[in-house]
């Protein structure tokens, strides 16, 4: 059966295609992770500012309540690539297990295959050694 190593290479190749597309989103989750880091620190630094300067401190609440949009916003974002993430996790295990199928396929053929080939062999050396019994009875 030839169609089985192909089939094969395709699962392999889609198995390869979705671990590039997992690395990717684990990639944007993480920038986001760094995103979110940044505006809190930003906020930290902002607060220790306005803590020095009055004036400062009149605004802090408002740049308080844009950060808190920022983050929710981000997070939106982060919800939607970790949920994306999964599913791509799913479909790689599903990949994985469709490749370990035809894995087994062609290790049951290969088997067969070979119990096959020395089935022959064995027979061709009962027939030589039935000629041979034979011709010393002559």
């Amino acid at each position: 059966m030839k169609s089985l190593p192909t089939l094969l290479k395709i699962a392999q190749r889609k198995l390869d295609e979705l671990g590039i597309e997992a690395a990717r989103a684990g990639r944007e989750v993480d920038e986001l992770n760094q995103k979110v880091l940044g505006i809190r620190a930003r906020e930290q630094q902002e607060i220790a500012t306005s803590v020095a300067n009055p004036a400062y401190a009149a605004m802090l609440p408002a740049y308080r309540l844009r950060v808190r949009w920022q983050l929710d916003e981000v997070g939106v974002q982060l919800r939607a690539k970790e949920a994306a993430l999964a599913d791509i996790r799913e479909r790689l295990s599903a990949a994985y297990i469709e490749k370990s199928k035809f894995e087994q396929l062609l290790e049951q053929m290969r088997v067969r295959d070979d119990a096959e080939r020395l089935a022959r062999e064995q027979a061709m050396l009962d027939e030589v050694a039935i000629n041979r019994a034979g011709g010393m009875g002559k």
